[in-house]
């Protein structure tokens, strides 16, 4: 037995092998390519001779246009009975469904049309940073260009964990070119969570809280476990008429900063959840009292929490009459709220 080689392909025999293929067997003449049957060319597979078989999940254009994911000066096929083909356009990303019947689904945009969303974009209105530390200028930047591109309306920066007496996290030299970016963005900020600061200057509190006053947009205010103290009572929020949520736990309010807080809320019909646990107000009857006379009549009421060594007869007296005395919650939670949506 002999092999030899011309072009590409090999034979095995006496005849030199057909310019690509295999072929077997001896002879003066080349055999016919394998599968064939004499001068014809063999079908295409799964075709029946005359036409060439359509692409794979196209009609009638090679698979992609080409080149796959390339354009050409063919029309990309439409899907057909299944199957999937790459958009001809050179721009956009992600997947789109085919208007053609058939099902399937193409990669890429169109060719003209706007680029797919990107990965996470569904979460682009939330801006969260962790272990926030603005101590000096600058310090603040990440923060001042997200809100400058725009689009945010749920901010959440969460303190640095340092020791609570002695290191704040915010100073009012880190803390100013954030309240200007805030005055910026007041409009679209529907929640704003400060969670876990040390505040260096009580007045720093009203400094962040000054581009809300009068908003309509804010709905959510949380401040939980940053030492506000009694003279940073967030009293602003009286005047942002759509707040649903007022988070205060854990703010070393004090009996003073919680009726200043109460004061505030006089009237407010919008809120929803108020939460003042944990601020030492030392069964400030003053406080309950206050309370009870700032959320009468608010039947939208769904929680209110507060110590439960707290006198609230009063207060629950002024729920019942608004028909939702079970907001109120005495005590810790067994099913505290999620914060983590994004």
């Amino acid at each position: 037995t002999s092999m030899s080689g011309s072009g590409a392909g090999f034979s095995f025999g006496g005849a030199p092998a057909a310019s690509s293929g295999f072929s077997f067997g001896g002879g003066s003449t080349a055999p016919a390519p394998f599968g064939g049957g004499g001068s014809t060319a063999p079908a295409p597979f799964g075709g029946d001779g005359s036409t060439a078989p359509a692409p794979f999940g196209g009609g009638g254009a090679p698979f992609g246009g080409g080149v796959f994911g390339g354009s050409s000066s063919a029309s990309t096929p439409a899907p057909a009975a299944g199957g999937f083909v790459p958009s001809a356009g050179g721009g956009g990303g992600g997947f789109s469904m085919p208007a053609a019947s058939g099902g399937g689904f193409t990669f890429g945009g169109g060719g003209g049309g706007a680029p797919a969303p990107a990965f996470g974009a569904a979460n682009s209105g939330v801006f969260k940073l962790e272990n926030v530390s603005l101590l000096k200028e600058g310090d603040a930047a990440p923060i001042v260009a997200a809100l400058q591109r725009g689009g945010i309306s749920r901010l959440v920066l969460r303190g640095a964990p340092v020791d609570y007496d002695e290191n704040p996290t915010m100073r009012a030299a880190g803390a100013a070119e954030l309240v200007e970016a805030l005055r910026s963005a007041a409009g679209q900020l529907r929640e704003v969570v400060f969670e876990g600061h040390r505040f260096e200057q009580p007045d720093i509190v009203a400094s962040l809280l000054g581009p809300f006053h009068g908003s309509t947009a804010l709905e959510v205010l949380d401040f939980t476990n940053s030492s506000l103290g009694p003279e940073g009572a967030p009293v602003e929020v009286g005047s942002c008429e759509k707040l649903r949520e007022l988070k205060l736990e854990d703010c070393e309010l004090g009996g003073d900063g919680c009726e200043a807080v109460a004061r505030a809320l006089s009237g407010l019909t919008s809120l929803e959840v108020l939460d003042l646990r944990n601020n030492d107000m030392d069964d400030s009857a003053e406080c309950v009292a206050l309370l009870a006379e700032a959320l009468r009549g608010n039947a939208r009421l769904k929680k209110v929490a507060l110590d439960e060594d707290l006198d609230v007869e009063a207060l629950r007296e002024a729920l019942r009459e608004a028909g939702v005395e079970a907001a109120l919650h005495l005590g810790e939670d067994d099913d505290e709220d999620d914060d983590d949506e994004e």
